[in-house]
């Protein structure tokens, strides 16, 4: 019956995901090779020209993920905390993002959270749950989202086929990621975890991979390759179109080296650092598969697995329940404690709308 109810409720919100397609199909981004916009600082003066995007070294990987700006907010309060992002882009919206904070009252451990793409809605009772068990949360915001966009569509900005844009707007999502981490380890936090659904799984371990003070990663239902997204994702196929004519799955994978968890396998691999990969088996967005190769690559650099929780539902229905309170224990226990009974039987109503992609 649960296996049914997922499947259900997996291909509603991949209708929602294709209808909100074909609404913004006439202003969606077309293809575009722009490389030089991909090391672009400062977009209104970026200058014509072509780069190689397929990065091969790591210190060259590790300089364009370097920090730019020291890790200081320009406006904080008791549930915010708002900073200037280190890439300047033409939309003076999307230069400054915002993190919602869930105080916990304690030090002990401080989690990141990345949304997915296209998200429209934080995760509140997410936030709430983990503050009680003495987690203080700060939910980050991607470049175009919610406050950082100027319309209904700005998002398609951080994710589309122009392939350098996509390349800049990730960048941009990872410096802001690692400066959330070097604030917060100026706060005095002593554990500092990381979490990211989908696209923000991808964001979480780039900054998990590039930022050493991030102690543990949870990746749910996140694509180690995004040109491999596009290529098989239920949901992309459109966005595939865009680039098909123009690129190879091969050519886009070299083309978004920089961004492809695949390529950061000596910093995903550090004795320190903690990882927790959640896979939905039957998900056809961020199919598991594709992860193998990453998780091979991790156990034979580690000499030990990553941690791996497998449910037997798709992409959506991972946050649906009887599959949300498996997911909650296991990250649970893989950030802190064996949670009892009762407090999981509190995330039975939890719902992650993943329906953006």
């Amino acid at each position: 019956m649960f296996r049914y109810l997922a499947r259900h409720h997996d291909r509603k919100h991949i209708k929602r995901s294709l209808q909100r397609q074909e609404r913004i199909s006439k202003s969606a981004i077309g293809f575009a090779h722009d490389t030089s916009l991909a090391f672009a600082v400062n977009e209104p003066v970026v200058k014509n020209g072509d780069h190689d995007l397929a990065v091969t070294t790591l210190c060259e990987t590790e300089a364009f993920f370097t920090p730019l700006l020291p890790a200081e907010p320009i406006y904080q309060d008791a549930h915010r905390v708002i900073f200037e992002s280190d890439i300047k882009t033409s939309d003076e919206k999307n230069n400054v993002f915002e993190c919602v904070v869930t105080e916990s009252g304690a030090k002990d451990h401080a989690l990141v959270v990345f949304h997915h793409w296209y998200s429209r809605n934080r995760y509140p009772a997410f936030s709430k749950y983990f503050a009680r068990r003495g987690m203080t949360v700060v939910e980050a915001t991607l470049p175009y989202h919610f406050s950082r966009g100027s319309n209904d569509c700005s998002e398609e900005q951080f994710f589309n086929a122009s392939v350098g844009r996509t390349v800049r707007s990730m960048r941009q999502a990872v410096l802001d990621g690692r400066k959330i981490v070097r604030w917060l380890k100026g706060q005095r936090y002593r554990t500092i975890s990381v979490v990211g659904m989908c696209l923000g799984g991808t964001v979480a371990g780039l900054v998990a991979a590039q930022e050493e003070k991030v102690d543990k990663a949870v990746l749910m239902v996140t694509p180690p390759s995004p040109a491999d997204l596009i290529w098989t994702s239920e949901t992309m196929q459109r966005l595939k179109g865009r680039i098909e004519p123009s690129m190879s799955l091969e050519d886009l994978r070299k083309a978004w080296t920089l961004i492809n968890l695949d390529m950061h396998t000596f910093w995903l691999s550090r004795p320190e650092l903690e990882l927790l990969f959640v896979q939905g088996k039957r998900d056809t967005i961020a199919r598991p598969e594709r992860a193998r190769h990453l998780i091979h690559e991790l156990t034979s650099l580690r000499g030990r697995p990553p941690e791996l929780l497998q449910l037997n539902c798709g992409h959506s229905s991972i946050g649906m329940f009887p599959y949300n309170i498996i997911a909650a224990r296991k990250v649970l226990r893989f950030l802190m404690e064996i949670p009892t009974l009762k407090e999981l039987w509190e995330v039975r109503n939890f719902r992650i709308d993943l329906s953006g992609v």
